[in-house]
């Protein structure tokens, strides 16, 4: 597959997949507001907006999070916004995309991953993530978590091959899971459709509306349930500087990192600046 490559702004400070992703946000964001439905930023995008006032230098990606029910309008009904380009990838279309939550791809450009067993290709994206409700306490809300980890857990196998093991900070116990699944077929007994399935019947469970809690389950250090933030932090509308736009995200921001950096000020080891171990593909059509 030949893949088109756009013009590149020479005096700009981001790299050639920033821009491109941040073409992607913008027009997203542009549709977003057409549909009434508010974006958070998420994880590094947040990180990004507070430390660099835009994307982390060594990033690859835009992380938005959406309320459950907005997040439900947006995936049936964005096709008849997006130009031709644009795709929305789900679980359940008929793309290899294999994660819970969705993209919003630009069908011209790719990326190479080569943080897992298989190498692989994807079209540039933003993630686009649900945000739900959790039990508000006690043993129910425990129950819930181990449930959902489980859950979780068999969907990582049922795509073992695809699950980016060098992730840093990833903890020992996951690697040695992961070292030991690669080594047999645990792709065959798990399957993905019926894993990723179960994950949204659980998520679908609690309403934010009812919630003190708003997790983004799908999060990349949600696996230590650090992305469950009580609703209170997400407050009022407050909007910060990324890039040359200005985004929504929690408004006691301090709160939110803290869960789930610890000290989020400190820039990470050079070894641990590209999460997805990647790099873009360019070819001329």
């Amino acid at each position: 597959m030949s893949i088109k490559t756009i013009s590149y702004n020479e005096d700009s400070s981001l790299n050639e997949t920033q821009e491109y992703i941040l073409s992607i946000l913008k027009q997203f964001l542009n549709i977003a507001e057409k549909m009434n439905v508010k974006c958070y930023m998420q994880g590094g995008t947040m990180l990004g907006a507070i430390r660099h006032k835009g994307f982390i230098p060594w990033d690859d990606d835009v992380d938005l999070g959406i309320l459950r029910d907005d997040y439900e309008k947006v995936i049936k009904n964005i096709d008849k916004y997006l130009p031709e380009n644009l795709e929305l990838r789900t679980y359940w279309d008929e793309s290899d995309h294999h994660y819970y939550f969705s993209r919003i791809v630009d069908t011209r450009y790719q990326i190479k991953r080569m943080g897992s067993a298989e190498t692989r290709y994807e079209n540039v994206w933003i993630d686009i993530f649900p945000l739900d409700g959790m039990p508000n306490k006690g043993i129910l809300l425990k129950y819930h978590q181990v449930r959902l980890s489980f859950a979780r857990l068999f969907y990582h196998l049922s795509s073992i091959k695809k699950v980016n093991y060098k992730r840093p900070g990833r903890p020992f116990i996951e690697r040695m899971v992961i070292s030991i699944a690669l080594k047999i077929p645990v792709d065959r007994i798990f399957k993905t459709q019926k894993s990723l399935d179960r994950i949204d019947k659980l998520l679908k469970k609690y309403s934010v509306t009812s919630s003190k809690w708003i997790i983004n389950f799908m999060g990349q250090t949600s696996f230590k349930y650090t992305e469950m933030i009580d609703k209170k932090v997400y407050g009022k509308d407050t909007y910060y500087q990324f890039e040359d736009i200005k985004m929504l995200g929690p408004e006691f921001y301090d709160e939110y990192l803290t869960s789930l950096y610890g000290n989020y000020m400190a820039p990470p080891k050079d070894a641990d600046k590209n999460a997805h171990v990647s790099e873009l593909v360019k070819q001329e059509r």
